[in-house]
């Protein structure tokens, strides 16, 4: 009785583990195709390279490739029956979810009645993959389906602003190349000719200690929450205790 007790709760948690990885897959993929149709449809109103000088164009590209890579990554989870999943993929997905919860953010706070000017969210369909639906996706699918590797230290969460210094590196490259004219800019705080460095260096320190916070956030509630996939099997655990 036991033995087909354990083999009952073996073989439930296996269901919901595959369960879990093939709706990872499937949105993962999701976030690919649309990453990428988003992407080629922006090259038609802005071209290589001035159309990377948006935090939100690199962030989509940063999961896109992230999404990809977890792809790969749960095809061999799904096909082995064991986790792959190692620290390098998991802070990927990490700060691909920290860059689209920075990037959600921003978008609804141009929508609010005092500020000047509303960026495009549902008038273009690159927009809106980019600001909102990709976003979406992105974060409750890290949230949900992505096994967590454990409570993060205080020095490991700083794995969650890669983003953040992948696209500072875009960005000064672009400017410091010449290939980005200064009128094209995207925001103010980059212009290091017309403002004090001062200004740039704060701007980035607060933007690494958003990222530094939701990072810290993200991960702590991907631990709570990847477990209700299984919450079906240990509640017949304890049901079965019970008895």
């Amino acid at each position: 009785m036991k033995n087909s007790y354990f083999d009952d709760a073996i073989s439930d948690f296996d269901r919901d583990y595959r369960r879990k990885k093939i709706t990872n897959l499937f949105i993962s993929a999701l976030i690919v195709l649309f990453g990428a149709s988003s992407f080629i449809y922006g090259l038609h109103l802005e071209p290589v390279p001035t159309i990377f000088r948006f935090m939100t164009v690199d962030g989509t590209m940063f999961t896109t490739i992230g999404s990809l890579i977890y792809i790969v990554a749960n095809m061999i989870e799904i096909w082995k029956k064991t986790e792959v999943t190692n620290v390098v993929v998991y802070f990927i997905r990490l700060s691909s979810a920290v860059a689209e919860t920075v990037i959600f953010i921003v978008v609804m706070f141009s929508q609010l009645p005092f500020f000047p000017e509303h960026l495009p969210v549902v008038d273009r369909y690159d927009s809106f993959i980019m600001h909102v639906l990709i976003p979406i996706l992105g974060v409750s699918s890290f949230l949900v389906n992505d096994s967590p590797i454990g409570k993060l230290s205080a020095l490991n969460r700083f794995h969650g602003t890669w983003f953040i210094t992948c696209y500072a590196c875009t960005i000064f490259t672009l400017i410091g190349t010449g290939s980005l004219e200064h009128d094209l800019i995207p925001y103010f705080f980059l212009d290091v000719t017309n403002n004090p460095w001062y200004i740039t260096a704060i701007a980035f320190v607060f933007i690494y200690g958003s990222a530094y916070i939701m990072a810290w956030v993200l991960s702590e509630w991907n631990r709570k929450l990847s477990w209700l996939w299984f919450k079906d099997v240990f509640k017949r655990s304890n049901q079965k205790k019970g008895e």
